[in-house]
């Protein structure tokens, strides 16, 4: 006797909410003295240049992403790029002043 099969409707996805350039711009702001200690962290820090190395940490938005960058540069004689780019922290922009917190854990034991 052959299956029956019910197709059964699945409910719409809600819609993202877009934020607006003002609530973008408070957000960077927001986190605009935070970068800057990394920063200072970082000229502290005397890079191995046999290694790929740290040169800039900053923030961009990507839709209703917000991301925190780090820019590392590479002097080493095998290397595939000059410079790249990692995202580390991520977040998402939900409703007003509600946000997903998403972060890349690794267990280095480096502050970089």
């Amino acid at each position: 006797m052959a299956k029956k099969y019910i197709r059964i409707p699945s409910p719409a996805k809600a819609k993202k909410q877009k934020n607006t350039d003002e609530q973008k711009h408070e957000l960077s702001l927001f986190f605009e003295p935070l970068i800057l200690q990394f920063k200072k962290e970082l000229q502290k820090i005397k890079p191995n240049k046999k290694f790929n190395y740290v040169v800039d940490i900053y923030t961009k938005w990507y839709q209703t992403y917000f991301y925190f960058c780090k820019k590392y540069k590479s002097e080493s004689e095998n290397r595939i790029a000059d410079e790249f780019e990692t995202k580390f922290v991520r977040l998402e922009f939900i409703s007003e002043n509600n946000f997903n917190f998403s972060y890349f854990r690794h267990t280095d034991n480096g502050i970089w």
